[in-house]
């Protein structure tokens, strides 16, 4: 691949041709401070493989480094508690700006349900 000032475009050019090959995708960041209680009931949650997820079948749960729930239009939820301080980190995916609220929104509930 040539280097980007040969390529005879400027870089928000090669962006926008990347984001009309493979669409768009937008990520979040989430911390929820958790109570004693409400920390004790969300890691039971976390124990279980959810198989839906704001109404959408989830095609794949992930337990690597947390719990995450793929969701059957590709985007994701994933939820890690803290060793060191009272909080879940949710990390959420999805190919919409709408999809990403509607997703943060339902992570948020899911926590504190």
């Amino acid at each position: 691949m040539a280097p980007l000032a040969r390529r005879g475009q400027s870089l928000g050019e090669q962006l926008a041709a990347l984001r009309n090959q493979v669409g768009s995708y937008y990520p979040r960041r989430e911390n929820f401070r958790l109570t004693p209680e409400v920390k004790e009931k969300f890691t039971r949650n976390l124990q279980s493989d959810p198989q839906e997820f704001i109404g959408r079948r989830v095609s794949e749960v992930v337990r690597t480094d947390g719990l995450k729930l793929v969701l059957e239009d590709g985007s994701w939820v994933c939820y890690r508690l803290s060793g060191t301080e009272p909080v879940v980190r949710v990390y959420s995916e999805a190919r919409s700006e709408q999809g990403l609220e509607n997703l943060s929104q339902a992570a948020k509930e899911w926590t504190f349900e």
